[in-house]
């Protein structure tokens, strides 16, 4: 997940999976494939369709929003990607990259008091790990993979 949030980030308008699911005459390769040879997804199937459920929205933005956030201290291993959907409310997805264990804990200021804050997990599910009402900032602790906090202001 890392990887496609990274290359969008920085502009690229496409990314491709070069092995979906290995061919039946090299197993070996089955280890980079996000499909088993009998074709049931890995985890890693399941985390980018969790990801691109939560992100996922029908509808076209009219007039680009701001959202004033600001991650103090942010450190070189966390990164942002503000997104915004039709109706104006804001995904705000952070990642780290701390491949060899630990996490970063961070804060993150919404620059407004929200009516309401949803922390997504793509590796847990689709539904929101936490809710929080009034609040104009909150602490996640971030470790190898992405979490999307949606912004309802």
């Amino acid at each position: 997940m890392n990887l496609y949030l990274s290359q969008f980030k920085r502009g690229w308008s496409h990314t491709a999976i070069y092995l979906l699911r290995t061919r039946s005459n090299e197993p070996a390769h089955e280890r980079y494939a996000i499909y088993r040879m009998d074709y049931t997804p890995k985890q890693a199937a399941h985390y980018l369709h969790n990801l691109t459920t939560i992100l996922a929205h029908r509808g076209a933005v009219s007039t680009p929003g701001r959202l004033a956030y600001a991650i103090p201290n942010q450190p070189a291993t966390v990164h942002d990607l503000l997104l915004q959907k039709s109706h104006g409310t804001f995904a705000l997805v952070l990642w780290g990259e701390r491949f060899t264990g630990g996490a970063d804990t961070i804060t993150v200021n919404l620059g407004v008091r929200c009516m309401a804050v949803r922390v997504y997990d793509p590796t847990v599910g689709t539904s929101p790990m936490h809710t929080l009402t009034g609040v104009d900032s909150l602490t996640l602790v971030l470790s190898d993979h992405p979490v999307v906090v949606e912004v309802i202001r």
